[in-house]
């Protein structure tokens, strides 16, 4: 652009030569040079900021469009992306290639000189879309990814409506049986003296809810390296077995241990501690009375195994990958008389992957099943 701009200079500046002379001549070029120099500057700003402003737009994770008259005149990366476009896509009508839902919009918001907002579902996505008129007859269209933000409204809101329902029962129990107890201490001591009972059953489990409820908190937190340390997992599977025998003796469970060599794992203890506990406390309330827990613990491969097996009613294959989901329960009538919260394993899950850990299970129905954590030894923080 510069040469033109420079050859016309030259011609002019010879023409004024001939007819002003050379006085005259010399101020109205040096006007004129400095117009051309600062056209020439502005030209190159404008440029600059033109190619910035594409580099911009091209790296955003929203589709952007521009239609003029209804025609393509510019699209971004990710609309490229979304509608399975190039570039060579410009000129072309917006119609021929949108859905129709898209196409309304536009023309709506042409029409009605305001902006408008769609939600469109392709590619088993979400989009929330807003259509802007700019100028007489120019519109913008910005369509955002909305799936992973729905879908976290939608657990939310089931979280929330589970949560309330699960902290809801114990504290209607506790409630009646409190109005009974002082009908009862009156006339049927005995009867108040179970009824103290239940109410000591339900505080406990009401208790353990809300420790379930902390601990998920505290495990959906970003995590810190700075809180890791050396954990012994042995020396905690060994603790949880004697925290859990007179429970096992109780129901004449026997608990059988293989830990191997020291298990020591870079983490967060707790943790650790959630996994372990969740596991074994399932192994033995879910188990047959008179059946068998068998707990081993490995070291392969710069990894540590944890291996909990148990001799229960095992799990229907249909039920196995919702079992992970927080007050998820295969029985939920024996889960609640076990005192279960139906988000042990939720835990486990969710502690076990964020340390770059894995978690699987093999079950039988009638026979019992089998939960394997593994887990890197030198630790690892779960990626985002």
């Amino acid at each position: 652009m510069l040469i033109p701009v420079l050859t016309v200079f030259t011609a002019v500046c010879s023409a004024l030569l001939k007819s002003l002379g050379a006085a005259l001549a010399l101020g109205l070029v040096l006007g004129i040079a400095g117009a051309v120099l600062a056209a020439s500057v502005v030209s190159s700003q404008v440029s600059a900021a033109q190619g910035r402003s594409e580099r911009l737009l091209e790296e955003l994770p929203s589709a952007v469009l521009l239609l003029r008259g209804g025609v393509l005149v510019y699209v971004n990366r990710a609309g490229r992306d979304l509608f399975s476009i190039s570039n060579e896509a410009t000129g072309r009508r917006f119609a021929d290639f949108a859905p129709a839902l898209l196409s309304d919009a536009v023309e709506e918001a042409h029409q009605l000189r305001q902006p408008i907002d769609v939600e469109l579902q392709q590619h088993q996505r979400l989009f929330a879309v807003r259509a802007s008129a700019l100028g007489a007859d120019r519109v913008v269209l910005v369509i955002r990814d909305v799936t992973h933000v729905r879908r976290v409204d939608a657990v939310r809101r089931d979280f929330v409506v589970n949560a309330s329902h699960e902290l809801k029962t114990p504290v209607a129990g506790i409630q009646a049986l409190a109005e009974s107890l002082s009908l009862a201490l009156r006339h049927d001591p005995a009867r108040a003296t179970r009824m103290v009972g239940r109410i000591e059953q339900e505080a406990a489990r009401l208790a353990q809810l809300v420790r379930d409820l902390l601990d998920l908190a505290r495990l959906e937190e970003p995590d810190s390296a700075l809180r890791r340390r050396p954990v012994d997992v042995t020396d905690l599977v060994r603790r949880q077995v004697e925290r859990l025998q007179p429970l096992a003796d109780e129901r004449q469970i026997t608990i059988k241990t293989d830990l191997a060599g020291p298990g020591v794992v870079v983490a967060v203890p707790e943790d650790i501690r959630s996994i372990i506990t969740n596991l074994l406390e399932n192994a033995v309330r879910y188990n047959r009375h008179g059946g068998t827990v068998d707990v081993s613990l490995a070291r392969a491969d710069g990894r540590v195994a944890l291996e909990v097996t148990d001799s229960g009613e095992g799990i229907p294959e249909p039920e196995r990958e919702r079992i992970f989901e927080r007050f998820y329960r295969v029985d939920k009538g024996r889960s609640r008389a076990e005192g279960g919260t139906g988000l042990g394993l939720a835990l486990v899950r969710h502690a076990t992957e964020r340390h770059g850990g894995t978690i699987t299970v093999r079950s039988e129905v009638g026979v019992g099943s089998t939960f394997r954590v593994e887990l890197p030894i030198a630790g690892q923080q779960q990626g985002p």
